[in-house]
Protein backbone atom coordinates (compact mmCIF):
# COMPACT_ATOMS: atom_id res chain seq x y z
CA UNK A 1 0.00 0.00 0.00
CA UNK A 2 2.91 2.13 0.63
CA UNK A 3 4.37 1.91 -2.56
CA UNK A 4 1.33 2.63 -4.21
CA UNK A 5 0.91 6.20 -2.13
CA UNK A 6 4.15 6.79 -3.09
CA UNK A 7 3.88 6.11 -6.51
CA UNK A 8 0.82 8.50 -6.33
CA UNK A 9 2.20 11.43 -4.78
CA UNK A 10 5.26 11.14 -7.50
CA UNK A 11 3.15 11.04 -10.44
CA UNK A 12 0.87 13.96 -9.00
CA UNK A 13 3.65 16.28 -8.18
CA UNK A 14 5.89 15.34 -11.45
CA UNK A 15 6.69 17.84 -13.81
CA UNK A 16 7.72 17.92 -17.21
CA UNK A 17 8.66 20.10 -19.76
CA UNK A 18 8.86 19.37 -24.00
CA UNK A 19 10.85 22.60 -25.71
CA UNK A 20 11.04 22.21 -29.64
CA UNK A 21 11.97 24.92 -31.80
CA UNK A 22 12.33 25.91 -35.78
CA UNK A 23 14.46 28.78 -37.21
CA UNK A 24 12.04 29.71 -40.16
CA UNK A 25 15.42 32.31 -41.73
CA UNK A 26 18.89 32.74 -41.75
CA UNK A 27 19.05 35.53 -40.06
CA UNK A 28 19.52 36.83 -36.11
CA UNK A 29 17.13 35.96 -33.94
CA UNK A 30 15.36 39.23 -33.24
CA UNK A 31 15.09 42.02 -30.82
CA UNK A 32 11.20 41.47 -29.99
CA UNK A 33 10.11 38.32 -28.47
CA UNK A 34 5.95 37.39 -28.08
CA UNK A 35 4.44 34.84 -26.11
CA UNK A 36 1.22 33.34 -26.19
CA UNK A 37 -0.02 30.68 -23.99
CA UNK A 38 -3.02 28.41 -22.69
CA UNK A 39 -3.33 25.78 -20.43
CA UNK A 40 -5.68 22.79 -20.27
CA UNK A 41 -6.84 21.14 -16.84
CA UNK A 42 -8.15 17.80 -16.96
CA UNK A 43 -8.42 17.43 -20.74
CA UNK A 44 -11.75 18.93 -20.57
CA UNK A 45 -11.35 22.71 -19.65
CA UNK A 46 -9.21 24.99 -21.56
CA UNK A 47 -8.05 28.42 -19.95
CA UNK A 48 -7.78 31.12 -22.63
CA UNK A 49 -9.15 28.81 -25.61
CA UNK A 50 -6.80 29.07 -28.75
CA UNK A 51 -4.65 32.12 -28.22
CA UNK A 52 -1.10 30.08 -27.58
CA UNK A 53 -1.23 30.61 -31.36
CA UNK A 54 1.97 32.42 -33.75
CA UNK A 55 -0.60 35.15 -35.05
CA UNK A 56 -1.15 35.69 -30.92
CA UNK A 57 2.62 35.85 -30.02
CA UNK A 58 3.09 38.13 -32.39
CA UNK A 59 0.24 40.15 -31.35
CA UNK A 60 1.93 40.08 -28.13
CA UNK A 61 5.26 41.00 -28.98
CA UNK A 62 4.07 43.54 -31.79
CA UNK A 63 6.05 40.89 -34.35
CA UNK A 64 5.76 41.19 -38.37
CA UNK A 65 8.54 39.47 -39.39
CA UNK A 66 9.23 36.33 -37.35
CA UNK A 67 13.03 34.71 -37.62
CA UNK A 68 12.62 31.77 -34.49
CA UNK A 69 9.68 30.39 -32.85
CA UNK A 70 9.81 27.87 -29.91
CA UNK A 71 6.89 25.79 -28.80
CA UNK A 72 7.20 24.65 -25.14
CA UNK A 73 4.64 22.40 -23.32
CA UNK A 74 5.02 21.62 -19.95
CA UNK A 75 3.15 19.14 -17.96
CA UNK A 76 2.48 19.44 -14.28
CA UNK A 77 0.60 17.25 -11.53
CA UNK A 78 0.82 13.80 -13.65
CA UNK A 79 -0.63 15.61 -16.61
CA UNK A 80 -3.59 16.94 -14.84
CA UNK A 81 -2.41 20.34 -16.09
CA UNK A 82 -0.93 21.00 -19.85
CA UNK A 83 0.47 24.33 -20.06
CA UNK A 84 1.26 25.20 -24.12
CA UNK A 85 3.42 28.39 -24.53
CA UNK A 86 4.69 29.68 -28.44
CA UNK A 87 7.37 31.83 -27.90
CA UNK A 88 8.28 33.96 -31.50
CA UNK A 89 11.55 36.34 -32.04
CA UNK A 90 11.63 38.71 -34.95
CA UNK A 91 11.30 41.99 -35.99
Amino acid sequence: MAAIAAFAVTCLTSCMTINSSASITNTPIGTKVGEAKSSIILGIWSTKGKEATLKQACINGGISKINHVEYETELYCGGIVIDHIVRVYGE
